[in-house]
């Protein structure tokens, strides 16, 4: 008996290990504890299986234990749950769960042709799914037959979106709660709502003064876990701060992102080191691309450590290997810098020319993921030497962040969603 009990606990924490279920896997780090993740991929090899998506969306797909979800908005703005099975990669559910447009009041031509209401993320256990959506929509969807056990509507309830591009964050879950966050030149705050029910558990304002576009940030929070215990990290309205899972309550905040221009912003999200280094990126699109890159010690919050004035991620959140954080800018020039010090490691083009970096970084079996919109993604051997160990191209316009599961990479394009075996 003792045998078979252990081989339920391992088999359960495999199941668990295997699971990417929100934007950059469960806490938002990127990180993956896999150990064997494909290297060499194209379009006719290495390729599990690829299936056709209705619509089109930028949300990453999330992978439990049976099955792959995502989101997707069509022409006629339906707004889509498509449930998938992982093994065969076959669509066993498209639910429609509601229709809106996304409220963006800046021009069209900078952000219609690759972002819509489904760009947010969905997180998702065994049993659900609560699917974000750009118009405000939350929607709890029973996986075992796609009943909606319950919606919310946030701007109803909250207060409508004033942001430039229109609502990009995704929600995240952790123990009972749903935690969303809205950091516009309107309602700005971070809510906890149950998962079970949508009722509401804390919510707390965020405020912060920032000129021009600085209020304005498309970050998803991230689950911190360091040797000081866990908390939750914002970023957006050029300062980071971290607060107690519990409660929502501030405990410490740092500025230090803002740029000096009209439309300097914050879309990437902050990560942490376990020895308490808090990275947090803002970004600067109309001055070549050279914003900031910050590290806060955690345990001070305020204290400042350094910071990078780089081609920094606009989109592209970092991620973060032992001591060294990766980035990219939209351009394609990645960059490794030391998190105790911010010295730069090493900094290189990764593409002559092609599509920008909009795909946040992935990381997993000592290996960094660097994708952009043209489908050619950079596999970066992690370490201090930048060794670059291969090129891979996939047909489709790719701006969703790839998931890692079970040995395989899920490859996201507007229209098309591929599983990346390596084989």
């Amino acid at each position: 008996m003792f045998r078979i009990a252990t081989c339920f606990c391992l088999l359960v924490t495999s199941v668990v290990a295997d699971e990417w279920p929100g934007f950059r896997g469960a806490t938002g780090s990127g990180v993956s504890s896999e150990k064997d993740l494909p290297t060499s991929w194209a379009q006719d090899k290495g390729v599990l299986w690829s299936v056709d998506l209705r619509g089109k969306g930028n949300s990453s797909p999330v992978v439990t234990a049976r099955r792959i979800d995502l989101t997707t908005q069509t022409e006629d703005g339906s707004l889509f749950l498509i449930s998938i099975d992982r093994r065969t990669g076959k669509i066993t559910r498209e639910l429609n769960v509601g229709s809106g447009k996304l409220a963006a009041k800046g021009p069209a031509n900078l952000y219609a042709h690759r972002h819509n209401a489904a760009t947010p993320t969905v997180v998702a256990d065994s049993d659900h799914t609560w699917a974000f959506f750009g118009t405000g929509l939350l929607v709890c969807v029973r996986a075992s037959d796609g009943e909606i056990v319950w919606r919310k509507d946030l701007v109803k309830e909250y207060g409508a979106y004033d942001i430039t591009f229109g609502m990009g964050s995704s929600p995240r879950m952790t123990g009972d709660n749903i935690i969303v966050s809205c950091l516009t030149k309107g309602p700005s705050y971070v809510v906890a709502l149950n998962k079970s029910t949508g009722k509401e558990i804390w919510k707390h304002d965020r405020l912060f003064h920032a000129a021009d576009d600085g209020p304005d940030a498309y970050t998803t929070p991230t689950i911190y876990e360091s040797n000081n215990g866990t908390s939750l990290l914002i970023s957006g309205s050029d300062h980071v701060d971290a607060r107690l899972l519990s409660s929502g309550k501030q405990t410490w905040s740092a500025a230090g992102l803002r740029i000096d221009s009209p439309y300097g912003r914050v879309i990437a999200s902050p990560i942490g080191t376990r020895n308490g280094i808090v990275v947090a990126t803002s970004a600067n699109p109309a001055g070549a691309g050279k914003g900031r890159v910050i590290g806060v010690e955690f345990r001070k919050g305020s204290k400042q450590l350094w910071s990078v004035e780089t081609s920094s991620p606009d989109s592209s959140s970092p991620v973060i290997l032992d001591n060294l954080v990766y980035m990219v800018a939209d351009n394609g020039i990645a960059t490794c810098v030391d998190c105790n010090t911010g010295d730069v490691k090493w900094k290189k083009r990764l593409s002559n020319g092609g599509g920008p970096y909009h795909a946040s970084l992935v990381a997993g079996a000592g290996k960094v993921y660097f994708l952009n919109t043209d489908g050619l993604c950079t596999v970066i051997e992690h370490g201090g030497a930048g060794n670059m160990l291969s090129k891979n191209t996939l047909e489709g316009t790719f701006y969703a962040t790839p998931a890692l599961s079970d040995g395989l990479i899920y490859l996201r394009a507007y229209e098309r969603l591929y599983a990346i075996d390596g084989r």
